[in-house]
């Protein structure tokens, strides 16, 4: 999956002119059609603080003034707020859990469809793809289509190649190293049959379409950096995707609001693993 980070720096700098950062998130969407507008301005403000520091300026105002006459710091400042978060079986009991409930219901004819919405460099979606690889077996897969979108085109176009540093591979086992992987002599390649279970595009979710007919939808650690107002929207759309008895899997500090509480159940007490019902 594509997310927000904290900054945890000691130093503490407050920012004045809060009339400005409208503007700045105004001018940003404008200029690079990232839409920050409706995130949480906590976490935004935390980002983009790092940005303010590294010019040396203390106000809206002054940044924007150096946005203007610098457009390239645009990128600089988008890629600080986005930060690429994600690991191979992040949280492995989430994946013990799908292994659960989705591999015994398993039909080569019928297949499975999957998403991994905000994949970052896909190694959400590619550990989806080992599971079942490895418990079904790679033969039986012809009919499932693992779909990974992010609206960071260059983090996609990474997840693609499917090569990982050893620091992504700390909750892969050694085994499933030697089954789904090739050494190499910067870190791993995933297997070309897994990587060709997973099909990667651009999608900016809170604009665009999203993906229909879902029986298993992962969004995890997103909807904790947006305003109420868009999560209702987000979760409107991820409802619309899945299909009855489809699976979705959120973040371990997300919950589903109280309005969508009667067309889903959660599988396990705090699993975060949600089942739609109607």
């Amino acid at each position: 999956m594509t997310v927000l980070s904290n900054h945890t720096g000691k130093q503490c700098i407050h920012y004045h002119h809060d009339e400005d950062f409208p503007e700045l998130l105004e001018n940003i969407h404008v200029k690079t059609g990232w839409d920050f507008r409706d995130y949480k301005k906590s976490s935004l403000k935390r980002r983009i603080s790092l940005r303010l520091s590294a010019h040396n300026v203390s106000s809206y105002r002054d940044y924007n003034s150096i946005l203007e006459s610098d457009p390239e710091e645009y990128s600089r400042l988008v890629s600080t707020i986005t930060v690429k978060v994600s690991e191979f079986f992040r949280e492995p009991e989430v994946f013990d859990l799908i292994r659960e409930l989705v591999i015994p219901s398993f039909s080569p004819e019928e297949g499975l469809r999957a998403w991994s919405c905000g994949c970052a460099h896909g190694e959400e979606a590619y550990s989806l793809g080992i599971v079942l690889a490895n418990s079904i077996g790679i033969e039986k897969l012809r009919n499932v289509r693992i779909f990974a979108t992010d609206i960071d085109e260059k983090a996609v176009n990474t997840a693609r190649k499917g090569l990982y540093r050893e620091d992504s591979m700390q909750n892969v086992s050694d085994p499933v190293k030697k089954a789904s992987f090739l050494k190499t002599d910067i870190g791993y390649e995933l297997r070309q049959d897994i990587r060709h279970l997973v099909r990667f595009g651009t999608l900016d979710i809170i604009n665009g379409f999203p993906i229909s007919k879902v029986d298993l939808l992962f969004c995890r650690n997103m909807l904790i950096y947006f305003e109420k107002e868009l999560q209702k929207r987000v979760l409107e759309k991820l409802d619309f995707s899945l299909k009855p008895g489809g699976l979705l899997v959120l973040g371990k500090s997300e919950t589903l609001p109280s309005s969508f509480s009667s067309r889903y159940e959660e599988i396990l007490d705090r699993s975060r693993v949600y089942r739609r019902i109607s």
